[in-house]
């Protein structure tokens, strides 16, 4: 290839940026858009049609991929056999280039990384390579993910060890792929922890020598101290954690990176969800009708409302699932007139928070947990406007009375209710509105939702994806199982499979509770761990609990409390309930054995 030379009658070369055993990367004008620059890399597929074909595929989804801090690929076009990749051109710097920086500023340029990862990863597609040479910064200081190897797919650049080719750079690839376990998004996220790791440091997390001596430290977890890390050390150790199970995940590096850093960065783009329970047209009636009875509100305000109204603005209030506080929507203070408070933060869901008000007779029991779904709210009523926010009623029993907020993106809801204790006479209702008013307010008064304050142990289920712990093999003994359509939950604590044949449902959530008991079930035990068949333990008639007891700690509320984390599996259908325990317990065990050591 030769500068002047036009590819795909379309790009004419300027100047080669560089070559490999990869191919070339040119930068070219584009003659149809006005010579604008772009960034042209051949991808030699070596005459291997399903190469080629493979290269075509993965340059279509990445162009998919719209994100201000990843290389946007714009084309690929084919020329003499090969393919070229047409690229957004970055003028500037890779952070090779750059040299060691303060903390502060190389958490900025790795919140930004996690976010255009988060983006990258939404698209089912893994970078494999992440190291400071593929790292373009321009020159307003903004990192864009560069070089995704679309050949590498095709034709790796192996490294040999003992355990056969690996694929990455030493030094900044991840320990499990170093022992022979296939890439996952956990291996980007260590390799965007390296990376992050040299800015600050100067050098890769096993320090520096050749490639056989570097994967050998990795391998043996033979980490490089850090030195001037600073604050950013502890969260250092969460992106280069060992165990991949444990490592953190990029969205939530890309929060806590932003919070170091000082500068929030752009994550993934939201992706529709399904419905966790309900489906069909019926299940967008709710959100149709809050829309509706908003914009008659906003209606009948001024004259110039009545003539232009607003469109309804789908705010996001919620913000990163897994930081935002469910407890911060408590207003201890307005319910205080009830009686004294006391919230519970280590018991149930991570997604939910428990109030105890005491009073003179007994207590009541508030709990509200977040949900997500583009159908069908859980709980019917009247529905009412509150600001932007809808609010369901439902009067309920004498001793249980429930409201639920809808946020304006009409996708997000808060559950609330209050449960008195037995033989108790209070009127639980208006202490659930209390409590129902003053959550919109909190959220109302600075969106998003308030930010956990509290750190989760890294030990924690907190930290996992329920998704993540039942793979193709696992789901096989799930008949009918519609397994590459999960029902992801709130920040990735629970998620369902449906089957395609039958009604059942099964249910991997993660939950905080008392430590067992021997009546709890039928005992059991897998990969370790204890666990208990509970049967129909939650009152659904048609359905099986399998509980698997994760680890027990010291409650952090610092009332001297043991509290339990157990996985659960739970199965619901309209078979017998033993057809439904012996699914539960064959998902018990994969779901069990896919958990880090607690």
């Amino acid at each position: 290839m030769r500068a002047g030379q036009v590819v795909g009658d379309r790009y004419r070369l300027e100047e080669r940026l560089g070559s490999g055993s990869q191919g070339q990367v040119w930068r070219a004008a584009d003659l149809r858009l006005r010579e604008r620059s772009v960034a042209l890399k051949r991808a030699l597929t070596g005459g291997d049609a399903a190469a080629a074909a493979r290269v075509r595929r993965e340059a279509e989804v990445l162009a998919s991929v719209n994100h201000p801090n990843v290389v946007t690929v714009y084309d690929a076009v084919e020329e003499d056999g090969d393919w070229w990749i047409v690229m957004e051109y970055v003028d500037g710097r890779t952070l090779a280039d750059t040299g060691t920086m303060g903390a502060e500023q190389a958490a900025r340029y790795g919140a930004q990384l996690a976010g255009g990862l988060e983006a990258v990863h939404a698209k089912g597609i893994l970078h494999r390579d992440i190291k400071p040479a593929n790292v373009m910064v321009t020159a307003q200081g903004h990192a864009k993910l560069a070089d995704f190897g679309i050949a590498r797919q095709v034709h790796t650049e192996p490294t040999l060890t003992g355990t056969g080719a690996v694929t990455g750079t030493p030094g900044y690839v991840a320990p499990e792929v170093v022992r022979g376990a296939s890439f996952s998004p956990a291996a980007d996220v260590f390799s965007l922890g390296a990376t992050i790791f040299h800015l600050v440091e100067g050098t890769s997390p096993f320090g520096e020598g050749n490639a056989h001596s570097l994967l050998w430290r990795t391998a043996q977890g033979d980490r490089v101290e850090p030195k001037r890390a600073g604050a950013l050390a502890p969260l250092l150790d969460r992106l280069l954690e060992t165990d991949p199970k444990r490592r953190i995940k990029v969205g939530e590096a890309r929060v806590a990176l932003g919070k170091l850093g000082g500068e929030a960065a752009i994550g993934a783009a939201k992706r529709p969800r399904r419905s966790w329970v309900w489906a069909g047209a019926a299940a967008t009636a709710l959100v149709v009708l809050t829309a509706a009875v908003w914009n008659g509100m906003r209606d009948n305000g001024s004259e110039a409302a009545q003539e232009d109204p607003p469109e309804l603005d789908p705010w996001d209030f919620v913000g990163d699932q897994i930081t935002a506080d469910p407890c911060s929507l408590w207003d201890e203070a307005a319910l205080g007139a009830y009686g004294p408070t006391e919230i519970d933060a280590d018991n149930g869901p991570f997604e939910s928070c428990d109030l105890r008000i005491e009073n003179d007779t007994g207590g009541v029991d508030l709990n509200l947990y977040f949900y997500e779904t583009n159908g069908k709210p859980h709980q019917q009523g009247d529905v009412s406007m509150v600001g932007e926010f809808g609010l369901i009623s439902d009067e309920g029993s004498h001793d249980r009375c429930t409201r639920t907020l809808i946020f304006p993106d009409g996708e997000h809801f808060v559950e609330m209710y209050a449960k008195q204790d037995p033989g108790e006479d209070t009127e639980i209702c208006p202490i659930i509105d209390t409590a129902a008013n003053a959550a919109i307010a909190v959220v109302a008064e600075g969106r998003p939702l308030p930010r956990r304050e509290r750190e989760e142990d890294p030990e924690s289920l907190f930290h996992l994806d329920a998704c993540e712990l039942l793979d193709d093999e696992a789901l096989e003994r799930f008949p009918g199982v519609a397994a590459d359509d999960p029902l992801e939950g709130f920040g990735g604590w629970t998620c369902a499979w449906t089957s395609t044949t039958s009604e059942t449902v099964v249910r991997v959530l993660f939950d905080r509770d008392d430590p067992p008991e021997a009546d709890d079930g039928q005992r059991l035990q897998y990969a370790g761990m204890v666990a208990y068949n509970e049967g129909d333990h939650w009152s659904e008639d048609d359905s099986c609990l399998v509980s698997v007891v994760y680890r027990q700690f010291t409650s952090a509320e610092g009332d001297g409390t043991i509290t339990a984390e157990y996985l659960r599996i739970w199965v619901i259908g309209d078979d017998p309930v033993e057809e439904l325990c012996d699914l539960a317990e064959a998902m018990a065990g994969p779901a069990a054995e896919a958990l880090p050591d607690a």
